[in-house]
């Protein structure tokens, strides 16, 4: 089974645990993803799943090329909007999975898991020091600044080295940056909606395309997974 789904994040709300503590949680709907092709060690030299997400009308195909389109084709699907290439490392989790097969949310994820969340940050556009890298500035009552209190101040040397650095921190383009956020955590599924509510905010803007994977960090360990693991230690 592929580890991670292409989804579409809907906006904020908040759910109550069973203890009672609210929980403020980011609304994704996640799938259904579509399985355009399926790579394999000995054919391609790694195991993959190439999933499709967002069905495109026939009458839009013409936009994209006809080797595009080909590959939908082939694969027995629809033509999608968006695809993405989900690596596996352990064959075995593929399973029996075969171009044409539809993953779910409830498929792929289960409730308390950790999942990570890539999207593209909102862009602010061009902005100054102090909200792209969180300079604080001269003080209000300085004698110095002048009316100058959001200014850069001074960037260069004198005579050596002579010049700006690179990489130093400037006014520029802040955002549209991709991103990923890691160890959330899966507050509750609605597999009847194709919705997935995670615990937390998701890079991205409202209807903005965001891929939920599985945590490369790995999973909390229980309780007795950790017994279990320490009965399976060899005694000394």
């Amino acid at each position: 089974m592929a580890t991670g789904l292409l989804a579409k994040k809907m906006g904020m709300t908040q759910v109550f645990n069973a203890a009672g503590d609210c929980i403020p949680v980011t609304v994704l709907e996640c799938g259904p993803c579509a399985v355009v092709r399926r790579k394999t060690a000995e054919k391609d030299g790694y195991d993959a799943v190439v999933i499709g997400f967002v069905e495109v009308d026939e009458k839009h195909t013409y936009r994209l090329t006809k080797p595009e389109v080909g590959v939908f084709r082939k694969a027995g699907t629809s033509v999608f909007r968006h695809v993405r290439e989900v690596r596996v490392n352990d064959a075995k989790l593929l399973g029996e999975l075969k171009a044409g097969d539809i993953l779910t949310v409830d498929k792929v994820f289960k409730l308390d898991q950790r999942i990570d969340v890539t999207g593209i940050t909102k862009g602010r556009g061009f902005q100054g020091v102090f909200k792209r890298w969180g300079m604080k500035g001269a003080a209000r009552d300085s004698s110095t600044a002048h009316e100058h209190h959001r200014h850069i101040g001074a960037i260069g040397q004198r005579k050596t080295p002579g010049k700006v650095w690179k990489g130093k921190h400037l006014p520029g383009h802040l955002g549209v940056d991709n991103v990923t956020i890691q160890n959330l955590f899966v507050a509750g599924i609605e597999a009847d909606k194709n919705l997935l509510l995670i615990a937390g905010a998701v890079p991205g803007h409202n209807d903005g395309l965001v891929f939920v994977n599985t945590a490369v960090k790995g999973q909390p360990k229980t309780r007795a997974k950790v017994e279990e693991r320490q009965r399976a230690k060899p005694k000394v």
